[in-house]
């Protein structure tokens, strides 16, 4: 009997042990701490980068992160209407430069790299590729750039042309509509350019480039739409809007031109351009008073917080995004 009983005292005791090693053990355990939050994904910065522009008959850039202006062409020719690469390497313009020539030739266009080395003729018109009435700041009538930086459309005689951005094998795109200032969409699908031939005023016109067919996206009567461009994700086109000495800066569909928003209230805008990945919007404005010259402005695409970038007059500006240069990957050993 008492056998029985030490047995049954010893096997408590041995699991009351079990038990309090194991409690022992869990409490003695180190806890696990969470895993610290991933660190907030930064917003991406869009770099400045630059706007060529025309300062006194030349090219000129402004260094948004500086605010440094360095001329890019000089001399007796005059240049009008700069269109900068996407790679933002170098820009278009018309120019009347003349090699050795004390008397300027005819209006062509002409291409320069950004450090304003490589100055090159792309067109050879005998007769002035840029007539008196294309050299208007309203209309604005630039070439520009596939979005790939690898053709060239721009317009001679109111016909659109494309080429080669080294200046090879012009095409035509669309003869006999007194085309002006073709922009190729981002998807490579459309063409805007701004036409009067069937109206007194330039409107928006919209080049299908598959089949060739042409719609007609604004309708106004008494307003001449001048300088479009697509927004980068090809939904929107700016463009400034005038009549007379009133002139501001727009927004529509690109799809079928509704929906206007204007952007600038001071009558005296023109010239406009996306910048910085359709951040910001660059343009010229006349001023007021007894300065009534033109100088550059910077706002946010939703027409907010103006801010001039030139004092000593500036017109037409393009945006250039800053170049970014990629060191080459070291040589693998062996090899």
């Amino acid at each position: 009997m008492n056998s029985q009983k030490n047995l049954f005292k010893f096997s408590l005791c041995l699991i009351f042990l079990l038990l309090f090693s194991l409690l022992a053990a869990t409490g003695c355990k180190k806890k696990m701490e969470a895993p610290p939050p991933p660190p907030p994904t930064p917003t991406p910065v869009v770099p400045a980068g630059s706007v060529v522009f025309i300062q006194k008959g030349h090219l000129a850039r402004l260094d948004l992160e500086s605010s440094q202006i360095t001329p890019l062409t000089s001399g007796k020719s005059t240049e009008w209407f700069p269109a900068c690469s996407p790679k933002g390497d170098q820009v278009l313009y018309w120019s009347n430069f003349s090699e050795g020539n004390a008397f300027q030739g005819t209006y062509n266009l002409w291409k320069i790299n950004l450090d304003a080395t490589s100055r090159t003729q792309l067109t050879f018109e005998e007769a002035d590729s840029l007539q008196t009435g294309d050299q208007n700041l309203r209309i604005n009538a630039a070439a520009s750039w596939s979005p790939d930086g690898k053709k060239i459309f721009y317009s001679i005689n109111g016909d659109i042309w494309m080429m080669d951005s080294e200046g090879y094998n012009p095409e035509s795109v669309l003869l006999g509509h007194n085309a002006l200032c073709p922009v190729l969409s981002p998807d490579g699908k459309t063409v805007v350019y701004i036409t009067n031939a069937e109206d007194q005023v330039f409107n928006l016109w919209i080049l299908t480039l598959e089949d060739k067919t042409v719609k007609k996206i604004t309708n106004y009567t008494d307003w001449n739409v001048g300088s479009p461009s697509y927004s980068m994700d090809g939904k929107k086109i700016l463009f400034n809007l005038y009549r007379a000495n009133v002139t501001q800066v727009y927004t529509v569909n690109a799809a079928d031109g509704t929906e206007p928003l204007n952007l600038t209230n001071n009558n005296r805008s023109l010239c406009p351009k996306f910048a910085m990945n359709d951040r910001k919007i660059v343009y010229c404005s006349f001023g007021t008073g007894d300065d009534l010259g033109l100088n550059l402005f910077i706002v946010n695409s939703n027409g907010t917080e103006t801010k001039a970038l030139t004092t000593e007059g500036g017109s037409s500006p393009s945006w250039a995004p800053a170049r970014v240069v990629t060191a080459p990957l070291p040589t693998p050993v062996g090899k």
